[in-house]
């Protein structure tokens, strides 16, 4: 084992003194399973374990960032018999497992657990060896240690809930692409950080762990900033959250071009729709069909984009897509649409411009004929929702258009009008300090209490969704549709709930995704499926080249009839 000690180290040696000179880069194509390939997923997996449980990273006392840099062109190059031992030797010199402290931490002491990150390979001793997989398997569970110095922090948000702060990681700003050790940090990093704090890994389509030789590979047989940034937004994509997204990415948005066509667009009848013209050069109509972008199939490019963009399935996308969807490198885009039954292709100006495809109002509260109140949730002003149930009081019925994003956080304070009595409404789950990987669940609670001065609204309130209520306008529905007059009307919400928090990753990016899970009260799913509604109700291509509001229409007539009951 001395041997194998000195052995380690004379490789680190050479490797600093040649990685200080000349950046590492690879000319060959590798497969997932090539032995390079596999020597780095095992390293990938057991630098990432040992960074959120080892006192040394925990504590601040190594910097793991500069560990891995050292290891990989040791590890990537070894012997498959060798990279075990290697591994054990560098996990025995970050000293040893002593916490500094015994208290134990109580953040498993809750409802329910739900197990995301999957670490049984630590006990496979045929895949890690009998000495790595027994020192491994001595860490944890972390007591409650400060981690001021740590990987990952949990700081409690306004509502008191923990979200993870990843502050302590560097963003490399001016990092060397040509690097494959940079490149493969960044990569890393991602994968486990995920692994350890994302909270649905077990409804992915894709596993998550056999993702890992795949993007490795890709990302040795890149060479530059583009396909650095696009592998990682290529592997985020897979998390399929629609809180996901990567700051000062430049190829992230690039990607799909820098020429956008001035509309906005929605879905009907399984078609993508204008629904909006915003330039008045612009040849196109509210009604139009998409069928081709330059040539090509609509759908063909939103599968493009889609490699990319990370969204819950494939039929729910105008959130996070449809700003990027009618896009091109051209100046002058091809775009050819079905109108009246008659395909036409027509020239575009493309404008430089993003259009981002939210419902908005400038008004926080109307009175629509008939004297049925109309909440925008977009519009509402912060602390000021009691003085627009005030002035709503006297209406006949109220619809509340959850097709908007809310400004302002209305979950609990709406629901004192609308439900009666205290209710259980969701399960939130966060990340255990102690368990990095493991989940625990808390049951919240919202309605009117016995003693509350809130006068209750009675009349019928009708909610409206789509496919763009999104986060907080889904956790303001599950706590108001409680209440006995309240009835959720349209389409099926995307289904990412829950805060955000934010990675940074090399190269300046920060990477945003969701942190906590929400379930129902009866730890049903919501992530990915959504909310679905009481009444569906879908917007039709007639309706929207008429300029009608379907959805709305629908919830005035509903009130109306249950008015004249």
């Amino acid at each position: 084992m001395k041997k194998m000690a000195r052995l380690v180290a004379v490789l680190l040696c050479i490797c600093m003194l040649f990685t200080s000179c000349t950046p590492a880069e690879t000319t060959e194509e590798l497969s997932a399973d090539s032995p390079k390939v596999q020597n780095l997923e095992k390293l990938c997996k057991v630098w990432g374990y040992t960074k959120y449980n080892h006192p040394a990273f925990l504590l601040g006392e190594k910097d793991w960032d500069k560990e891995l840099l050292n290891l990989i062109p040791v590890v990537s190059d070894a012997k498959a018999d060798e990279v075990n031992d290697i591994l054990h030797e560098w996990f025995i010199s970050l000293g040893e497992i002593d916490y500094g402290m015994s208290t134990p931490n109580s953040t498993l002491k809750e409802d329910k657990l739900y197990i995301q990150a999957d670490i049984s390979w630590i006990k496979d001793d045929t895949y890690l060896g009998k000495e790595l997989s027994e020192d491994m398997q001595k860490l944890g569970p972390i007591p409650a240690i400060y981690r001021v110095n740590a990987p990952v922090n949990y700081t409690a948000n306004s509502m008191g809930t923990r979200v993870p702060d990843f502050s302590n990681e560097l963003l490399y700003e001016d990092m060397d692409y040509r690097d494959q050790d940079y490149r493969l940090l960044g990569l890393f990093r991602l994968w486990n950080a995920m692994e350890y704090n994302y909270p649905y890994l077990d409804i992915l389509d894709d596993n998550w762990h056999e993702l890992l030789p795949e993007y490795i590979a890709r990302m040795l047989d890149g060479k530059n900033q583009k396909s650095y940034e696009l592998t990682l937004a290529s592997l985020s994509a897979k998390l399929q959250d629609a809180h996901i997204a990567l700051y000062n990415s430049e190829y992230y948005i690039m990607e799909a071009g820098i020429y956008g066509v001035p509309v906005e667009i929605m879905q009907a009848e399984n078609e993508i729709v204008v629904s909006k013209v915003l330039k008045e050069d612009c040849p196109l109509q509210v009604g139009d069909v998409i069928k081709e972008l330059d040539g090509k199939d609509i759908k063909d490019v939103l599968a493009e984009r889609m490699e990319y963009i990370s969204v819950t399935t494939e039929g729910k996308f105008i959130n996070q897509i449809g700003r990027y969807l009618m896009r091109s490198n051209h100046k002058n885009i091809k775009v050819t649409v079905l109108r009246d039954e008659e395909k036409q292709t027509l020239k575009v100006k493309g404008e430089m411009e993003y259009y981002l495809m939210q419902e908005t109002a400038e008004k926080p509260y109307e009175i629509l004929d008939g004297n049925i109140g109309l909440i925008n949730p977009s519009a509402l002003q912060p602390k000021g929702f009691s003085s627009v149930m005030s002035q709503l009081k006297s209406t006949d019925g109220l619809i509340v258009d959850f097709r908007q994003y809310p400004s302002d956080f209305i979950a609990y304070d709406f629901a004192e009008y609308l439900v009666d009595g205290v209710k259980p409404f969701l399960i939130c789950t966060t990340s255990t300090e102690s368990k990095p990987g493991v989940f625990s669940g808390n049951i919240k609670y919202s309605g009117r209490p016995e003693n509350s001065n809130i006068e209750p609204y009675e009349k019928p309130v009708v909610v409206l969704m789509s496919e763009k209520t999104q986060s907080k306008a889904e956790y303001t529905i599950m706590s108001i549709r409680n209440g006995e007059n309240v009835t959720v009307m349209g389409e099926n919400s995307v289904g990412s709930d829950g805060d955000v928090a934010y990675l940074p990753l090399p190269g300046g990016i920060n990477m945003s995704f969701t942190s906590q899970g929400i379930y129902t009260p009866e730890g049903g799913q919501t992530q990915r499926i959504g909310l679905s509604p009481d009444i569906e109700v879908h917007p039709t291509i007639e309706g929207i080249k008429e300029g009608k509001d379907e959805l709305k229409e629908a919830a005035v007539s509903y009130i109306q009839e249950q008015n004249a009951k």
